[in-house]
């Protein structure tokens, strides 16, 4: 068998194959885009455009038509607004659309749309669509987002005394009125779990309004407090801080003071005293025991309890019970009375006096202690003087080692 022979190739074949390798990739075509931002704001009522171009145009491209289109979230996409170069604008439902620099016989490369009298409704996902020829559409896509600033305001609220109870209520509330979307509402010092926090619907179309209520329950550490509501919103650059002060009524708090531990039989002029913090004011004072009436040595004046002379019918509990016009408190205290004064304490001038002996001790120890030291070291100083003066001074000398003995022959240099 014969090996097949290559086939021949015309010359200008080749040379139309080697002007494909090597002509750049966007030769003969041009190479478009859409230039729309990724997302808009724009508040409630007021007009909102979203931008779109094309470039760049060139000279072989023609635009025959734009088009834009809404979709909205569980929607299908609708047309909005068509743009023809020679027929000019149209719009499905007009008044509110309009092209802002497209105009019909001139170069279309500004599609750019305005809407008007901004609605909770026209919140969606916009895409521009330029049809080309001869390279076909190029579209870019715009999220419009509706936004609407909300109005905010804090007070305190009246307590009727029908709510006035040992569970909480409210005392403040926070509304932030009209927002889309809603604004987030928190209270300073953190208070949000005692805070109760709805939405209903605000008083445009798509705007919520959001209430807060602070619930807490009445008593004198709560009245007179300062709060803060603090609401943010997507619209304030910075958050809305609203301080009040809370003014809560709240049903007597009393505590008895005056009995020191020390009433023994024969004691005269004690005391006690009902101390309250009530709002408002309190209207009553009711003493007694819990074995009854007050004992006969015992006198009511009001908040003070007067005991002229201690005797064994002190020996009890007694109750002071407070009313005001919200309610009633009552505190107790329980009396032992001694046969005997008990003896002051000493126990605090005690220690001083033993801190001071203490101190004074160890201070003459130590002053001992160095003078022993100093006279032991006087005395073998002296000691060391007179034992070298006895002995006098004692000098040594050095004795060579090669000194002739009388008992050595005389050398040869001495004969």
């Amino acid at each position: 068998m014969t090996r097949a022979t290559p086939l021949a190739w015309p010359p200008l074949l080749l040379l139309s194959l080697l002007w494909l390798f090597w002509a750049p990739s966007g030769a003969g075509t041009e190479t478009i885009g859409v230039l729309a931002p990724a997302q808009v704001r724009g508040f409630l009522g007021d007009t909102t455009e979203l931008p779109c171009k094309l470039q760049p145009l060139g000279h072989n491209v023609t635009v025959t038509q734009v088009t834009w289109t809404r979709q909205k979230l569980k929607e299908a996409s609708r047309s909005v607004a068509v743009f023809h170069p020679t027929q000019g604008p149209s719009f499905p439902e007009p008044g509110r659309l309009e092209f802002v620099a497209a105009r019909p016989g001139e170069e279309l490369r500004d599609a750019s749309l305005a809407v008007r009298g901004l609605r909770a409704e026209d919140e969606g996902n916009y895409s521009c669509q330029f049809a080309t020829f001869p390279n076909g559409d190029r579209s870019a896509r715009t999220w419009l987002r509706v936004l609407a600033q909300p109005q905010n305001k804090a007070e305190t609220r009246e307590i009727p005394r029908s709510q006035l109870s040992l569970e909480p209520v409210p005392v403040a509330h926070c509304i932030s009125t009209g927002g889309r979307p809603p604004a987030r509402i928190s209270w300073s010092p953190p208070l949000d779990k005692m805070a109760n926090t709805s939405q209903v619907p605000g008083p445009l179309p798509g705007t919520v309004t959001v209430i807060s209520l602070l619930t807490l329950i009445p008593s004198s550490h709560v009245d007179g407090k300062n709060v803060t509501c603090r609401v943010e919103h997507e619209s304030f650059e910075e958050r809305v801080v609203l301080p009040m002060t809370l003014s809560v009524p709240y049903p007597p708090e009393v505590s008895i003071s005056g009995y020191d531990g020390n009433w023994y039989i024969g004691r005269s002029e004690a005391s006690l005293h009902c101390d309250v913090r009530s709002k408002p004011e309190p209207t009553g004072y009711n003493w007694n025991t819990t074995m009854g009436p007050l004992p006969p040595s015992v006198v009511a004046q009001g908040a003070q309890l007067l005991i002229h002379t201690v005797d064994e019918s002190i020996n009890t509990t007694f109750i002071c019970l407070v009313t005001n016009a919200l309610g009633t408190g009552q505190a107790e205290v329980t009396v032992l009375v001694t046969g005997l004064p008990r003896e002051p304490s000493h126990s605090g001038s005690s220690s001083g006096i033993i801190i001071i002996l203490t101190f004074t001790i160890t201070l003459v120890g130590l002053l001992l202690l160095g003078l022993l030291i100093y006279f032991w070291k006087s005395r073998n100083f002296r000691w060391n003087r007179h034992s070298s003066s006895a002995n006098g001074n004692v000098i040594y000398s050095a004795v060579g080692c090669n000194a002739s003995s009388p008992q050595d022959p005389p050398t040869e240099g001495t004969r």
